[in-house]
């Protein structure tokens, strides 16, 4: 089946990261022409020597998405490059778990500015270049605590996925006329490399256990949807959003106890 993919062109922040880099792999294997950038310019051009290796045509860079300057940079060059711009994949995120009580007004910014203004740099830059190609796709990678909370990282990470679901919506609309169609994918719990420094033993072996499914999340099980998203069969969703949690968003059974005892030894 054809899915609009082949010969197109996507680019995708945080590249570097499992869900960036599932992402790029799953895109390069269906014939797209690939834009990676992530603050982590060594590990974006890793990446890219390897698809380069398997014969996909690709550019990789190091830009931070909070600067709007250098997303525009990032795209024109990208058009300048590989000869256009198609779909816009915005997985760079993160957050802290700090509390509302140890949060300070910066910490809050700081995280709101990476997972929320990044997305929306995102669209301001790239939209023009999409529409200059008669239409195409944007899809930001949100977070299951958009519609819960997060408890791995704290409330301005909760509040910044949030927004992402507004923003995916608001622009949606706007864009709709130029054929460029905005969603999001919610991640639940996703074992990437980065899940794995940062967590225990115990919790490693117990998140399965509150899952209906029985079992973390694989990377490229969210670079799938995505992909659909950008693919001819969603080509009548715009504005909307899909879960991919294993279905923890059933009900999350982990106690407040241990909610309070992972800020309290961060």
């Amino acid at each position: 089946m054809d899915l609009g993919i082949r010969g197109k062109v996507a680019l995708v922040t945080g590249a570097a990261g499992g869900i960036g880099s599932a992402t790029a792999r799953l895109f390069a294997r269906e014939g797209a022409s690939l834009a990676l950038f992530d603050r982590d310019g060594a590990g974006a051009q890793r990446l890219a020597d390897e698809l380069r290796a398997s014969g996909a045509q690709v550019i990789a860079g190091e830009f931070d998405v909070r600067e709007y300057a250098a997303f525009t940079e990032a795209v024109a060059r990208t058009e300048a490059e590989l000869g256009g711009l198609d779909f816009l994949v915005s997985v760079a995120g993160g957050g802290t778990r700090r509390t509302i009580a140890t949060m300070d007004p910066d910490d809050w910014m700081a995280v709101l500015n990476l997972n929320l203004t990044g997305p929306f740099n995102g669209i301001k830059a790239a939209a023009p270049a999409i529409r200059r190609r008669g239409g195409g796709a944007i899809v930001t990678v949100g977070s299951l605590a958009a519609i819960t909370m997060s408890m791995n990282n704290g409330v301005s990470y909760t509040a910044a996925k949030s927004g992402v679901l507004g923003l995916t919506r608001h622009a949606a609309y706007e864009l709709g006329p130029d054929q460029i169609r905005v969603n999001a994918v919610l991640p639940g719990p996703v074992l990437t490399e980065q899940m794995k420094a940062k967590i225990s033993a115990e919790t490693l072996a117990r998140v399965p256990t509150t899952l209906p499914l029985g079992r973390w999340i694989d990377p490229a099980e969210i670079a799938a949807p995505i992909l659909f998203f950008c693919s001819s069969m969603a080509s009548a969703c715009t504005g909307t959003h899909v879960v991919i949690d294993g279905g923890l968003h059933v009900g999350s059974p982990t106690p407040r106890e241990e909610y309070d005892r992972w800020r309290s030894a961060s």
